[in-house]
């Protein structure tokens, strides 16, 4: 017989709350309480009467809800009580399985309680902490990449205005000597009329350059800016903004680092990263960044499993006349997964090993279906990708 259960409906910042004994006999009506301390003590009093009434704990049930339902799944792991965390799709697939399918807060409640009763749930998968910060740190890192692509674009749109050709001078304009120069040289006239030795000097006194390397610099960077037509003078407000621009360029390379570093240490504690980064073309930041996303991958009980986590499975649709066959991926799952394998793809198909089998899919598939596109095999690639992955880390065998 199934234990009585409190169904929560999550939102940001609060639940409403619906107790059962059982599937037809109702506690308490739903319940609205805020994701504080009196909120959740109201739940805690609710388990505390249900175990005087019955002598038995309730269940807690509440589906996933991005980062709303963390709050009050601390909460109740804490507390040492039972608890089921829904994939809200699930929930959804069973609401819409009624003739007329309603939703509401209150609905939710019991719509969670009926999958309970019914048996549809499975027990929460309690993942170990370190895959939850990989996860979180990824996530960082790509948020990280993404304002540091922001500022190189809104940082070379001010060069092009101060320094104009600036970037002809380094094959690394990003570069720490680049960077110095333009901070202590904020513009091409304060470089006119400088001795060669004395930005020589300095160059070298900020770096770890050689005095004969610094001394062709110093040359090129005077030879430069009495040729260079700036758009502005040593005052304007684009020299300031192109100053402040170099130090969030600054923060933003040292923290994507120091963030890529950890991730990548992190997840060689982990057995898999060997795994990975024994594959063709998979180096020490792509096998990190992929445990982080998949996680542990024994959570899969197959590699299908694994693929539609991924969203990179086929979608099916078959009706009449309609094979079903041909169609676009699901993109249901995992889309951060997705990015990395495509990512992941690239590198291997430009890998030249002799013992590079996606290369020589990648080929095959190419070759057999004319007119397939290079994005479709790639994705067809990432597909067996990630058979190998999982067939890899479940053996526990290196790639040969």
């Amino acid at each position: 017989m199934k234990k009585p259960c409190i169904a929560i409906d999550v939102s940001k910042g609060e639940s409403h709350v619906e107790v059962y004994l059982s599937l037809n006999k109702l506690f308490s009506k739903a319940k609205k309480i805020k994701h504080d301390a009196e909120g959740f003590n109201y739940i805690l009093d609710v388990v505390k009467k249900i175990e005087e009434k019955v002598n038995e704990k309730p269940v807690i049930l509440f589906e996933a809800t991005g980062v709303y339902h963390k709050a009050l799944e601390f909460f109740v792991s804490e507390q040492g009580l039972e608890y089921f965390v829904i994939n809200p799709l699930h929930s959804a697939k069973f609401r819409k399985r009624e003739l007329r399918s309603v939703k509401t807060d209150k609905r939710d409640c019991s719509n969670l309680a009926r999958m309970y009763y019914n048996g549809l749930l499975k027990e929460s998968y309690k993942e170990e902490e370190i895959y939850d910060e990989l996860r979180q740190l990824n996530r960082y890192y790509e948020t990280g990449i993404s304002h540091l692509v922001k500022c190189k674009v809104n940082f070379n749109e001010k060069l092009d205005i101060v320094f104009p050709g600036y970037e002809d001078l380094f094959t690394k304009l990003y570069s720490d000597m680049s960077l110095l120069i333009i901070k202590k040289y904020n513009h091409p006239k304060s470089i006119v009329g400088k001795d060669v030795g004395t930005i020589a000097k300095f160059l070298e006194s900020k770096t770890t350059h050689k005095k004969i390397y610094c001394m062709n610099l110093a040359d090129k960077l005077i030879s430069f800016s009495k040729q260079c037509c700036p758009g502005c003078d040593k005052k304007s407000i684009h020299v300031d903004i192109l100053l402040g621009l170099i130090n969030e360029l600054e923060y933003y390379q040292d923290l994507t680092e120091k963030t890529l570093n950890r991730i990548i240490n992190l997840a060689k504690t982990l057995p898999y990263f060997n795994i990975l980064h024994s594959i063709p073309g998979i180096g020490e930041n792509l096998a990190a960044r992929l445990i982080a996303e998949i996680g542990d991958i024994t959570r899969f009980e197959n590699n299908k499993q694994l693929i539609a986590y991924a969203g990179i499975d086929p979608i099916i649709y078959q009706s009449g006349q309609m094979s079903g066959e041909h169609l676009k991926m699901s993109k249901k799952g995992n889309k951060r997964l997705r990015r990395l394998l495509y990512l992941a793809i690239t590198c291997m198909l430009r890998n030249k090993s002799d013992n590079n089998s996606i290369r020589d899919f990648y080929k095959k598939k190419m070759q057999q279906t004319s007119g397939m596109k290079s994005m479709v095999a790639s994705f067809a690639c990432a597909n067996k990708f990630l058979r190998i992955i999982y067939s890899m880390c479940i053996n526990g065998t290196l790639y040969q």
